[in-house]
């Protein structure tokens, strides 16, 4: 090519918008530029600006619609603008612009409808799902036959990994993951009685769930619990404890993928056992040994035995703490509690006068009455509660509660000891434990696939045989409470089963904060606010049964 040619192209290129930034949605870029260009017929590139490609046709610009693999994809997507390449799967490149993928170049070419396993005398399978991997590839299973996955089931897999990707990276406040889901139970529960759960302890195993979930069962977890980092914490000898555990049948420990295993130890510190599964005797004493003595023989020997179990997935955790301003049990009473029918019972009331102090605080007003009180601190670790009692009925605000609104409340607190007469402390004595309905529960949130059999996909978790699947047989979760003058005793448990506040004297005026009607209480780190247990009390102790415990106070 000549000089003179090179000139008058260069002459013509300039006349070529080269600052436009957006493709419209019609057949081309270029219809949307300013002046408009028509699409070319053919897709020649005979220059390239910021905009896009262009040819030319008739004698003038015409624009090029960018081609690339992603547009062939079910479902499609949309051709990259740039060719920065922020993730690689079996299909080819990929990009991201304004939020959303796009596809990068024409793809890794591959006979979409073969499969691997036609070499080694198998079919390949018409469906996608994936019950077995090894190094060949993936396998399926129809009609009671092994099959190979087809490679363009590479496009489905890689999608789902994008998705999970893609989720994870617009989470932009991951605390908010979980706003939901500490007080679901507590929702789906309201029965108006004494009720006490972990949202902590069931979310660390349902982590451990999810690490071995694959395909839509990682989905519907992962859609409850979300990418919410879990907080950690140092075992205190007798004061706080948080464990988990994988306790699997000896004979079937070879079966469990090792990458499972090492998931499990290096994210969750857990504890991994090798269990005849005999009887329950095992596993019972490592859950009182974790929650500090607290919960005992959780499990039976009968569900335990049973030939198709082959896993225990156990979190743990219990706290042992002392109050920081400690009540009188010489202080402690017979006072009357108001039901949430209107009726009447005397309460075994713990009572403190005018206080001043930063570790109690309150907040009343219209429509609630809230007291926290803080526990010891443990070598820079605090746990605090607090009571929030309803002016109304205490059923109508647990529905509507939401950790926000907590937060919110919190704000407001006020420390007893910015009160000039202090503040008089009044709050009943309660000991109890509860059982959640675990696996009703978690279906209710949408974890159903995790408990179908026909469905479940922990293949992540372990190999699995021809016609047997894994799949979470049982849910369970017992909580312990005891609150009482010195401190609080809190502990809880989740199991999955896995199956294949002087001059002359004055008139005083302390506020009076008094839990005399059924409340709702949550215990949590006073620093974090991570949410370690929370409950209702519907009905404390009774006077009548713990008044030869206390001295009379005159």
């Amino acid at each position: 090519m000549t000089n003179l040619t090179l000139f008058v192209l260069g002459l013509v290129l300039i006349y070529i918008p080269a600052c436009f930034s957006e493709n419209s949605n019609e057949d081309c870029f270029s219809q949307s530029l300013n002046p408009s260009y028509p699409c070319c017929n053919r897709n020649k590139v005979v220059y390239t600006d910021k905009s896009g490609d262009w040819g030319v046709q008739n004698g003038e610009w015409c624009g090029i619609e960018k081609q690339c693999f992603s547009q062939s994809l079910k479902p499609s997507y949309p051709c990259c603008t740039g060719n920065k390449v922020v993730y690689t799967d079996r299909s080819g490149e990929w990009g991201k612009e304004n939020g959303k993928w796009c596809g990068i170049g024409n793809g890794f070419s591959s006979d979409s409808e073969s499969c691997f396993s036609l070499d080694l005398g198998y079919p390949c399978c018409e469906s996608c799902k994936v019950v077995y991997t090894d190094e060949s590839g993936d396998w399926g299973v129809e009609n009671k036959k092994w099959c190979g996955i087809k490679d363009s089931c590479a496009s489905t897999v890689d999608q789902e990994e994008k998705e999970d990707k893609e989720e994870k990276e617009d989470k932009e406040d991951p605390v908010q993951d979980d706003t939901d889901f500490e007080f679901s139970f507590l929702k789906m529960e309201n029965n108006k009685e004494n009720m006490l759960y972990s949202p902590l302890s069931i979310e660390y195993a349902l982590k451990m769930l999810e690490e071995g979930a694959n395909n839509n069962t990682y989905t519907e977890i992962n859609k409850v619990i979300g990418n919410k980092e879990l907080p950690k914490y140092t075992n205190i000898d007798e004061v706080l404890s948080l464990a988990n555990g994988l306790f699997i049948r000896n004979t079937y420990y070879s079966n469990v993928k090792s990458s499972y295993i090492d998931t499990l130890k290096e994210k969750y510190d857990a504890e991994i056992k090798k269990d005849e599964f005999k009887s329950a005797k095992n596993a019972n004493e490592w859950i009182e040994d974790k929650t500090l003595g607290i919960i005992k023989n959780m499990l039976s020997d009968e569900v335990v035995k049973d030939p198709a179990l082959v896993m225990l997935l156990i979190n743990a955790l219990a706290i042992d703490m002392k109050w920081a301003s400690p009540f009188k049990s010489s202080s402690t009473n017979g006072y009357t509690f108001y039901k949430d029918e209107g009726e009447e019972m005397e309460a075994t009331m713990m009572f403190k006068k005018e206080v001043l102090s930063n570790d109690i605080a309150y907040y009343i007003d219209d429509d609630i009455t809230v007291l926290t009180m803080n526990l010891l601190d443990y070598d820079g670790v605090q746990f605090e509660f607090m009571a929030i009692m309803p002016k109304e009925n205490l059923s109508g605000f647990v529905e509507k509660v939401t950790k926000e609104q907590i937060n919110e409340i919190d704000s407001k607190l006020k420390l007893s000891s910015d009160e000039l007469d202090g503040v008089n402390v009044r709050i009943p004595k309660f000991k109890f434990s509860y059982d959640l309905k675990l696996k009703d529960d978690l279906k209710e949130l949408g974890i159903k696939d995790a408990f179908d059999s026909s469905k479940a996909n922990f293949s992540k978790m372990a190999e699995e045989a021809l016609e047997q699947q894994l799949y979470v047989s049982d849910a369970l979760h017992k909580a312990d409470i005891d609150f009482t003058e010195d401190g609080v005793k809190a502990a809880a448990v989740t199991v999955f089963m896995v199956a294949l506040g002087s001059a002359m004297p004055r008139p005083k005026y302390p506020v009076d904060v008094t839990i005399n009607k059924p409340f709702m209480f949550v215990i949590r780190d006073k620093n974090s606010k991570d949410i370690w247990f929370t409950g209702t009390v519907y009905e404390p102790n009774a006077w009548e049964d713990d008044k030869l415990s206390y001295k009379p106070v005159y």
